[in-house]
């Protein structure tokens, strides 16, 4: 083997080097794709995608078939410590938050007529499965629902006929009135908005759950066209499920994906109006489908994320509830060309390019931060880290 050859110590097959003919007869021979695939997942690789637009769109096929050449330079520190910093939730915030929440529940306690009863609150959300993101200005939205024992919205005069989803929707919305307020909350969409000086805000959707302690309970929302079923907790259930199961098969892989999840939502957010990105919900359901692990990089990681998501998009962008049944899957997206959807594409396919150089044998360091700056648009932060941390990359070694 050549000195000069760089070769990922990670990597189970970095013994076959630079062999583009080995490289060639493993993607033009689809006879022993299936079994290559298989070694790979019994020497517990990463199964790589072999689509001609995405080598076209990043790495060349040489470098990039099997993970044979990895990444020169690891940015997963800075990364990682941009994530922590800059992207993910500060503890403060997040209580505040929290305290928010807490003060409607107890408003809508204290508040409601005394014949209906509450059944739960139910946190809903980026917030509650830990995937959101710093905004600018302190945009922050929280979903916190709430049910009721559907027995108990009866109408306030008869006491008879059912309340409507207008009806509970209005009811709601009077019980957090507060006089602290600048802004009443008022009903929006399938919810009702609670506002905050600060920027925040809180969504309270209402739900009635019908045979409520029973083996038949199920739940309604409160809708604008009316009571329609729905599982207000399947995508906490789901998400969290996914997350052990990453966990079981390698350790941080939970906590990596959660990280790729909020680093997505970053990378689409950096340029702010400029960009028309789609909402956090489908980019979590995408992040899901792409989401390829890589054990102590974070860099790898988004890299990966960003190719298997540019190879999906030109599939389709169509975007599912993943945390679904397969067989009765909502569409999230309106059509296969959503304006969002066309847009979040080029972007990605925009930064596959601007990543490329990070797989080059000569990329310097500073091309690695020129990089990845370009992607999160830091404001300077990997600089700042770098020159703190006399340098944080490290070349791998042969």
């Amino acid at each position: 083997m050549k000195k000069d050859t760089q070769i990922d110590p990670l990597n189970k097959f970095s013994l076959l080097g630079n062999n583009t003919i080995a490289c060639k007869i493993i993607l033009r021979c689809a006879s022993i794709k299936p079994l290559w695939q298989n070694f790979r997942r019994r020497c517990g690789q990463p199964i790589r995608s072999f689509s001609p637009r995405c080598h076209e769109t990043s790495v060349p096929a040489s470098l990039r078939v099997a993970n044979i050449i990895a990444m020169n330079i690891s940015y997963h520190t800075a990364i990682q410590a941009y994530e922590a910093a800059k992207v993910n939730l500060s503890d403060a915030v997040r209580e505040d938050l929290y305290r928010k929440r807490e003060a409607n529940r107890s408003r809508l306690k204290a508040n409601l007529p005394e014949r209906v009863k509450i059944k739960d609150f139910i946190a809903q959300g980026s917030m509650a499965i830990r995937t959101a993101i710093q905004e600018a200005g302190g945009d922050y939205d929280i979903d916190d629902g709430i049910s009721f024992y559907s027995e108990t919205l009866k109408g306030a005069i008869i006491g008879f006929f059912d309340m409507s989803s207008d009806e509970v929707r209005e009811m709601v919305c009077d019980a957090l009135k507060d006089d602290k307020f600048s802004k009443q909350p008022e009903i929006f969409g399938n919810c009702v908005r609670v506002y905050y000086s600060e920027g925040y805000h809180v969504d309270v959707p209402s739900f009635r759950v019908i045979d409520a302690d029973t083996s038949d309970e199920h739940q309604e929302l409160a809708g604008k066209a009316g009571w329609k079923a729905s599982d207000p907790t399947q995508i906490n259930r789901w998400f969290e499920e996914r997350v052990q199961k990453l966990n079981r098969i390698q350790e941080d892989a939970g906590g990596q994906f959660r990280r790729m999840i909020r680093l997505l939502k970053r990378f689409a957010r950096s340029r702010g109006k400029q960009w028309n990105m789609p909402n956090g919900l489908k980019l979590t359901m995408l992040a899901d489908e792409c989401f390829e692990r890589s054990f102590g990089r974070d860099d790898k990681a988004f890299y990966f994320l960003l190719s298997n998501l540019n190879e999906r998009l030109h599939k389709s962008r169509v975007v599912w509830n993943r945390a679904q049944p397969e067989s009765s899957r909502n569409e999230l997206t309106k059509s296969e060309n959503d304006e969002n959807m066309v847009e979040l594409h080029q972007r990605v396919f925009d930064a596959l390019k601007q990543l490329e150089i990070l797989w080059g044998e000569k990329c310097t360091p500073s091309q690695v931060r020129n990089a990845w700056d370009w992607i999160f648009q830091t404001d300077g932060y990997f600089s700042d880290f770098d020159s703190r941390n006399n340098g944080t990359e490290r070349r791998m070694s042969t």
